[in-house]
């Protein structure tokens, strides 16, 4: 195998300027939750798979997003209706609006630039105009706040959705490492963090109420009626 990272096309559609959302098994799972009712509300179509030989089938160390060198992972495949699954990061097709909806996938420590390179590849390949990455957060006191590559979009947020800025600080794991990609790459960038409280047990235990909150605020930017 040549390379680590690939990605495996299903689809190369031709999109003028879509928006691109990301959402990962971050803190309490809220971008993943958030993503997960995104594809099940417009139904879109998967047009492709990214696969790495850095994601782990079983991580040694909680949470994901938190990958340590001394821990990498366990390798393999996971088993889903019989059927051998890896792990990946899909992307789906939404046509209308255009959106490239992006479930995330964790990758280990040395891996993890390389992943995040890889997906804004395809965005910049896709002409993708914005990213909106959803997440959640803890040090705040705001249901909803944000975060932008620019001080225009952080306007917007503002003056159009009533959101602003709260928490500082790290942005652990795949959905953090494209937020900063996209600065890198000049492409414009939002971060929607839903407020939750930690589970120290289980720092990704499921927070629904949060993820509901981020998914509401969504559905209004991308003038999405449900």
């Amino acid at each position: 195998m040549k390379e680590n990272t690939w990605i495996k096309y299903y689809e190369k559609p031709i999109l003028q300027e879509p928006v691109a959302v990301v959402g990962s098994s971050g803190l309490r799972s809220i971008g993943r939750l958030v993503i997960e009712s995104l594809v099940d509300i417009l139904k879109p179509r998967l047009i492709a798979e990214l696969y790495s030989t850095h994601f782990p089938v079983v991580y040694q160390k909680a949470p994901s997003y938190a990958p340590d060198p001394k821990f990498p992972g366990l390798g393999g495949t996971s088993i889903e209706k019989g059927k051998p699954i890896f792990p990946r990061v899909e992307f789906y097709l939404c046509d209308s609006p255009p959106l490239i909806i992006t479930q995330g996938y964790h990758a280990d420590f040395e891996g993890q630039l390389e992943v995040a390179q890889k997906v804004l590849d395809l965005y910049e390949e896709m002409k993708v105009k914005r990213i909106i990455v959803v997440a959640g957060y803890t040090k705040g006191k705001k249901d909803i706040c944000c975060a932008a590559t620019d001080l225009q979009t952080l306007n917007e947020m503002k003056q159009k959705y009533d959101i602003d800025m709260e928490y500082q600080g790290p942005f652990y794991g795949f959905s953090g490492l494209v937020f900063g990609f996209a600065k890198l790459k000049d492409i414009e960038a939002i971060c929607l963090f839903g407020k939750t409280e930690p589970v120290f047990d289980d720092p990704q235990f499921p927070d629904e109420d949060a993820s509901e909150v981020i998914l509401k605020h969504l559905l209004k930017i991308l003038h999405i009626r449900v």
